[in-house]
Parts: structure tokens; sequence; C-alpha cells
């Protein structure tokens, strides 16, 4: 039984950073299963198809993901304002994205390359996670700490939206991981323009 979880682990690994790098269309079964150290037909000993592999690393992405962002905010504890917990789940998701984690990487790369009914099962999932984000930019804006004039809703999906695309985009340079979520979280907590 431990041999077979292992594959199975390997396989999701190896399919994970697969995605991460080529994205959904050049994530290939051979290399994936090569990346596991085993042949392709095996793949189908742990999946049933491509798409149950490609759900499954989808699902461990964000689970993995908003573990991470809540571990990184509940550590400030109560006595944390709401900005500073905004601002620890902001430099908490790209620094997850930016330093090696294949999974979370992954959901950013190809979620919009998924077919439309695993996009659905996956947005399913994903509630928990856009929940979390609602209520962090809801108490800074029931503290007053951040503008009410703006719809949480679209506040959400504007910052995870940039969040994620440091996946696509980020190249080891200038900046550090660490350095790019703290200019991220200063440019969405606080803007680009002075005054």
């Amino acid at each position: 039984m431990a041999q077979v979880e292992n594959g199975k682990t390997r396989i999701l690994d190896s399919a994970a950073t697969a995605l991460r790098q080529k994205g959904l269309a050049g994530a290939k079964l051979t290399e994936i299963a090569a990346g596991a150290g085993m042949l392709a037909p095996s793949i189908y000993h742990h999946f049933s198809s491509k798409d149950d592999l490609v759900e499954a690393v989808m699902m461990e992405g964000i689970y993995r993901n908003n573990r991470h962002i809540m571990a990184q905010v509940e550590v400030l504890g109560p006595s944390a304002t709401a900005l500073e917990r905004l601002k620890a789940a902001i430099e908490a998701h790209i620094g997850f994205l930016l330093t090696g984690d294949d999974y979370s990487s992954a959901v950013s790369r190809v979620f919009d390359d998924l077919p439309a009914e695993m996009k659905g099962r996956v947005l399913a999932a994903y509630s928990s996670f856009d929940n979390y984000w609602r209520d962090l930019i809801a108490a800074a804006q029931a503290d007053g700490s951040a503008r009410s004039g703006l719809d949480p809703t679209l506040v959400r999906k504007f910052l995870i939206a940039m969040l994620d695309s440091c996946a696509t985009w980020y190249r080891p340079g200038k900046l550090s991981p660490a350095q790019i979520a703290e200019q991220a979280a200063n440019l969405a907590l606080h803007g680009f323009a002075k005054g």
C-alpha cells in the first residue's frame, strides 16, 4: 500500500512541476511519468486520465496555498490589524507561488485552460480560498483602514489576479520573491500614486 501511495505522490509531484513549467497543453504524460521514475502506462494505475491527474494537482494546490496563507496570517494573533493581516496574506501568497511550490503555481498557470466541467469543480473547491480573502478585505473596510466605496468582490478578484500572475512572469533576478511580495503588498494596500 505504501508503494502505491509513494507512486501516486511521485506522479502528482511530477505533474505539478510539468504544469507549472509548461502549462496544460505542454505537460505530456510521458514527461510526467519520466519525472516520476516510471513509464507512462503506469500513471493509469493511479489516475484514470490526464484530466483526472490535472484535477488532483489543482485540488492539492488550492489546499496547500490556502493552508499556507492562513497559517501566515493567523500566527499574527488577535492583536494584528486588518491591514497587517491582509499584508501578511498578500506576502504569503506571492512568497508561496515564487519559492517553489509547484502545485499552487500550477493552479495559477493552467486554471484558465481547464475544461469547463473541471474548472467548475476547481472553482467550488476554491471557495474557501475566496471566502478567506473576502473576509480579510471586509475586515479592513469595516475598521476604516480601507476604502469602503470599493466592492469587496471586485477588490478580491483584481487582487488575486494580480498576485497569481507572478507565477507566469517571474524569473529569478533583480528582486527576490520576498521583495516582490513586499512591493505587491505596498501597491495593493497603499496604491501607486503619491498622496
